[in-house]
């Protein structure tokens, strides 16, 4: 029963706010801060929970339908779909003689840059009780943290309840978060929906029952493939660039040079037009 409390409630312990930020290789034998992967070893019963409310969040968005269709981080879908459905996309658009754009992007440090009061939306939006939102969501946002590397844990610590000199409460949701994958899915797959009804989109036609639709890229979580296409090398390549920098919220003037450092994006255009008549 003592378990259900902070479920039922909201109420987040004092043990739970405590976090043992472990730094790990990404690359074998680089061992640079920055090409570091940041853990976060959270208490064995408030992972348990946010574990039980992803569950039931990923219930809730797709009975809701509140999934993109471009987001492959959920059941039924592996990221081996991703990658064939985006070959198949280069084949078929490489057969019609079409301008074709692809900007493959991994968001750099995604957990640690989810807004809470967005992730919280998204999350009630599919019905997700607001007392596990709260208590997931507070927890973090007043978490004790040390750092543990290779040469021990550190004896002094940084967060906690006092918020002085911060401009705003600590957000993210941690790497190591049982919930976090979900999270981003829900939270990405209104952004997707967005693009799409602002026509950032590829369409698509059946071959038997000539029936139509729109992509705008394959994600799995945080690993976004976006596609354009189109008859004008140019106009393909506008549109890109602006769907990269609506979906991370990027300065047009002052960002684009570092989109790259943002997002690890690479822009492939293939164009096909000069060999239409070949």
């Amino acid at each position: 029963m003592r378990a259900e409390i902070p479920v039922l409630s909201g109420y987040s312990p004092e043990r739970w706010k405590t976090c043992l930020d472990l730094m790990i290789l990404k690359k074998l034998m680089e061992f640079r801060i920055e090409k570091l992967r940041t853990l976060g070893i959270l208490a064995p019963d408030f992972n348990q929970h946010n574990k039980t409310m992803q569950k039931e969040a990923i219930y809730l968005a797709i009975q809701k339908g509140a999934i993109a269709q471009e987001q492959y981080s959920r059941p039924g879908r592996d990221c081996k779909d991703h990658a064939l459905n985006r070959r198949l996309t280069l084949d078929q658009r490489q057969y019609d003689r079409k301008c074709w754009s692809l900007a493959m992007s991994d968001l750099t440090g995604c957990y640690d840059r989810i807004v809470h009061s967005a992730a919280t939306l998204a999350l009630l939006r599919v019905g997700v009780s607001k007392t596990k939102v709260f208590a997931m969501f507070e927890t973090i946002q007043k978490m004790v943290h040390r750092t543990c590397t290779a040469f021990g844990e550190s004896k002094g610590s940084y967060g906690g309840s006092s918020y002085t000199g911060w401009r705003n409460a600590p957000q993210g949701v941690l790497q190591g978060n049982a919930a976090g994958p979900v999270i981003w899915s829900i939270l990405s797959s209104v952004i997707f929906t967005i693009l799409r009804e602002q026509g950032f989109c590829d369409s698509f036609c059946m071959c038997l029952s000539k029936e139509t639709f729109q992509l705008l890229g394959f994600a799995f979580v945080d690993d976004a493939d976006l596609i354009q296409s189109g008859d004008d090398a140019e106009e393909v390549m506008g549109k890109m660039i602006k769907k990269e920098v609506i979906l991370f919220n990027l300065n047009l003037k002052t960002d684009l040079s570092n989109l790259w450092k943002v997002t690890k994006s690479y822009i492939i255009l293939v164009s096909l037009m000069n060999s239409r008549n070949h």
